[in-house]
């Protein structure tokens, strides 16, 4: 053989591996993004239990074709709090399996016969034409989602292409003697686990390992001696994709990582040593025998199902060794309380359960916002609640800027219409929410001022401000409630209890100014009272920029065109009746004033 011919070998080989992992990668990804938002909740329903997660993976995994790729999303999904430990045990022994549909569909090449429809159902025979049918849709297609079916086409046909291109170029192999004396070294189990492990290691794919597996076993002729090792060291040299993704993440996916690892590792030694075991004492004949086209999945298979026959009902064990591995910390108890671990980048690569994960985050930034804002309050009557009311303030700061950041990254992906409006929806939330932080931490430095002043507030004075301080409170709520429900009707309540709040703060300021005047004093507390009354009125601001939002996510999303009759004029008298009721009158409040607004 010619140096030529060896850099041909060379050549065709790393060509056909990289149409095979650029092809896996293309069509994991595009299914992925088919699943769409849909996916989460399958997930939330799918990981109730350990049976059904170990289903819903196999699922999962059966499509995407890509064990190492589910495994990262569990990491992710584990490191955002979507899912628990014990359902991602579930899903990563079920990817095990589903993954092994690979090596089936690559034994379809094996198949003898010289009819035509026996020469159809080879993936060499009809790749070709998905290849062309989806590169043809994603020319000449304007839709999105004919797109992304159009990649998974041609991602499919990459892979077979891929494989195919192997098959033909190690056939010459057969003929060099180094080559076989190479494949024999490996009918030692241990050297031929260690090699896969480190081989799938540097190229972080299974897949593609046991893919080359076959192409050797159809080309060139190995043993059942020399695959099982092989296709067991694959199984635990993909791990190293888990083990990176969750390099930065939470200790928990951290631990998901590790279950995964852990639960390869104990699936394949247990096996290798009871096959091996066994092989010691009936002698194994077979494998000295070729394994063909066909003996790589079926033993990539058996593999995997008696791990899940021992390993899946003891499972919680496998749990309990990566907890003792990495164990609860006093930090990862703080860093539950300030991380939003719901964003975790691995989810990008879905943008639509991306999205709905960052409205969880703004959701949980609009309830401390709100609480950090009554504890604000609750600190004129209570000054031990000080402490609480400023750790809120931080924890809002902390979670708005995890939402900024993670929405810069979503920005930089693809997304629908649908997504979009979302997108921009989220970001006024987390602007919006994230200055009322901002704001209620400004009140606790003003109330300070004003406890340190000279005169003090009067009682009446106090429970001015305790009343309007209880309708921004309702005004709040009423804006996270419309945020959660995004619904039209609710943005118009938020404008029109606006202007009742704004009258009713006009009337303190007013009536506070009356009092100071009628008493001919100078309180050294005056300007601080009406700043104080300011202040609290720009959290109205930041309501209104919601109920803007709202407003405009209906538009784009379709909501002004749904069969909805609102009639303003009456929702604007209900809500002057329910505020008076609420604010106006309590505890005697200016009773032969006029009604604000009016």
């Amino acid at each position: 053989m010619t140096a030529t011919d060896k850099l041909m070998i060379v050549a065709t080989m790393l060509g056909g591996l990289a149409l095979f992992l650029s092809g896996m990668s293309i069509m994991s990804d595009s299914l992925g993004s088919m699943a769409g938002g849909g996916l989460n909740t399958l997930i939330n329903k799918a990981t109730k239990n350990r049976m059904l997660a170990f289903l819903f993976g196999l699922g999962v995994t059966c499509v995407a074709q890509s064990a190492s790729a589910i495994t990262v999303l569990v990491v992710g999904l584990v490191n955002s709090g979507l899912i628990r430990l014990t359902g991602a045990i579930g899903m990563i022994i079920g990817a095990n399996l589903g993954t092994t549909i690979t090596a089936w569909l690559l034994a379809l090449n094996a198949i003898d016969g010289q009819s035509l429809f026996m020469t159809i159902l080879k993936p060499s025979t009809f790749s070709p034409f998905l290849a062309i049918i989806g590169v043809g849709m994603s020319m000449f297609c304007k839709s999105q989602k004919k797109k992304t079916i159009a990649s998974a086409l041609y991602g499919f046909a990459f892979m077979m292409i891929g494989m195919n291109l192997m098959s033909q170029a190690v056939a010459p192999l057969k003929e060099i003697p180094a080559i076989q004396d190479f494949l024999n070294s490996f009918t030692n189990p241990i050297l031929g686990f260690l090699f896969a492990c480190v081989f799938t290691l540097l190229i972080q794919s299974a897949d593609a390992f046991i893919g080359i597996v076959q192409a050797f076993a159809l080309s060139v002729g190995i043993t059942f001696g020399m695959a099982i090792p092989l296709i067991c060291g694959a199984q635990v040299g993909t791990c190293i994709t888990a083990l990176m993704s969750s390099m930065g993440t939470s200790r928990n996916a951290r631990r998901t990582a590790l279950m995964a690892l852990y639960y390869n590792l104990l699936k394949t030694i247990s096996f290798m040593a009871v096959f091996y075991l066994l092989d010691r004492f009936v002698d194994f004949a077979f494998l000295e025998r070729y394994v063909g086209g066909i003996g790589v999945p079926f033993f990539h298979s058996f593999i995997n199902i008696c791990g899940i026959a021992v390993w899946l009902p003891l499972s919680n064990v496998i749990v309990r060794m990566a907890q003792r591995t990495i164990p609860m910390s006093e930090e990862e108890k703080q860093e539950k309380a300030n991380r939003l671990s719901m964003l975790d980048e691995n989810l990008l690569a879905t943008p639509e359960i991306a999205i709905e994960q960052t409205d969880r985050a703004v959701t949980l930034l609009s309830e401390t916002v709100g609480e950090a804002f009554i504890t604000a309050i609750a600190v004129r009557e209570d000054p031990k609640m000080v402490d609480q009311a400023h750790l809120l303030c931080e924890r809002s700061r902390q979670y708005r800027e995890q939402i900024d950041a993670y929405l810069l990254r979503i920005s930089g992906v693809e997304l629908g219409q649908k997504e979009r409006a979302e997108a921009a929806l989220l970001s006024a939330g987390s602007t919006a929410f994230g200055q009322m932080g901002k704001t209620a931490e400004k009140l606790l430095g003003m109330i300070r001022d004003i406890d340190n002043s000279q005169d003090k507030l009067t009682e009446r004075d106090r429970r001015d401000i305790r009343i309007l301080g209880q309708a921004i409170y309702e005004i709040i709520q009423l804006t996270i409630k419309g945020y959660n429900a995004k619904k039209l009707s609710l943005s118009r309540s938020i404008q029109y209890y606006t202007e009742e709040i704004m009258a009713l703060g006009s009337l303190i300021k007013s009536r506070y100014m009356q009092r100071v005047h009628e008493e001919g004093s100078q309180r050294d507390a005056g300007a601080l009272f009406t700043s104080l009354c300011y202040t609290e009125e720009q959290l109205i601001d930041y309501c209104d920029m919601i109920a803007d939002a709202l407003i405009s996510y209906g538009r784009n999303c379709g909501e002004e065109s749904r069969p909805e009759v609102i009639d303003n004029e009456l929702m604007r008298k209900q809500i002057h009746e329910i505020f008076r009721d609420k604010f106006e009158a309590r505890d005697s409040y200016c009773p032969n004033q006029e009604v604000a607004g009016e």
